[in-house]
């Protein structure tokens, strides 16, 4: 068990010092001069954030019910039971975060098509993709996704893997979440927020809107997507480990 905390814990810190992908990098750059064409309206792309975060309960339930027979009673297993089961959700874990970036990829391009006037539709579209699969991956690796904190836990990693630089990245993951729930989420949703517009403003010139909606999309999905992979990883490993009397 230990030396599984050891590859965890190294895999974290490996994606925590990685660089965003070539696109969302690019974007965070290309994107500064367009701010201003962004500005009016990240505060209703906030909005339509927290619309999607009031129906949590939602994304939870459907969660559950199509993958929580497979979450094992964790009481009950020793280590080499646990470490076998981890191996199994790592690839279940992996074939989730897949299906959600090709998912992700092709709303991007059907509301891409449609320029400024799709944007507004598709961030909370694509937002509430990605926090559809970031609860069934959570949940494949036995995270309690009913619980405020997890909920918590899963946006903060969204956000980390929606930054646009290794330092920004590595800053949000370490973050203290606050013990105010509500503060919590709108903290993190603004800060969403304005990541998510600027990132997507290439949709605002329609000739690029479809193509850039599959890019942006598929490249926002695969680092989020990754993040809350990594950080769930990370919370059993270390959960279960301090069952077994093993900290790091």
């Amino acid at each position: 068990m230990l030396a599984l905390q050891e590859k965890v814990q190294k895999e974290y810190e490996q994606w925590e010092n990685t660089p965003p992908n070539m696109v969302n990098e690019k974007l965070g750059q290309l994107t500064k001069p367009m701010v201003f064409l962004v500005e009016p309206v990240i505060k209703r792309v906030v909005f339509l954030l927290e619309c999607v975060i009031s129906k949590a309960n939602e994304y939870v339930a459907s969660a559950v019910k199509k993958y929580s027979d497979k979450v094992p009673n964790f009481e009950d297993m020793d280590e080499k039971s646990f470490e076998e089961w981890f191996a199994k959700a790592d690839k279940q874990a992996e074939k989730l975060k897949m299906a959600g970036i090709a998912a992700v990829s092709v709303e991007g391009g059907v509301t891409g098509f449609f320029g400024a006037k799709g944007l507004l539709a598709d961030i909370p579209a694509v937002f509430g993709l990605i926090f559809s699969f970031s609860n069934k991956i959570a949940l494949t690796y036995g995270l309690p996704i009913k619980s405020q904190e997890i909920q918590i836990e899963i946006l903060n990693a969204i956000r980390a893997g929606s930054a646009s630089s290794v330092k920004e990245k590595a800053k949000l993951a370490t973050d203290n979440i606050a013990p105010a729930m509500i503060m919590a989420v709108e903290k993190i949703l603004e800060k969403l927020g304005v990541d998510v517009t600027k990132r997507k403003s290439f949709q605002l010139i329609p000739i690029l809107g479809a193509g850039a909606g599959i890019i942006i999309n598929g490249a926002w999905a695969l680092d989020t997507l990754e993040a809350v992979r990594q950080n769930s990883r990370k919370w059993i490993v270390i959960k279960q480990g301090e069952k077994y009397g093993i900290s790091r």
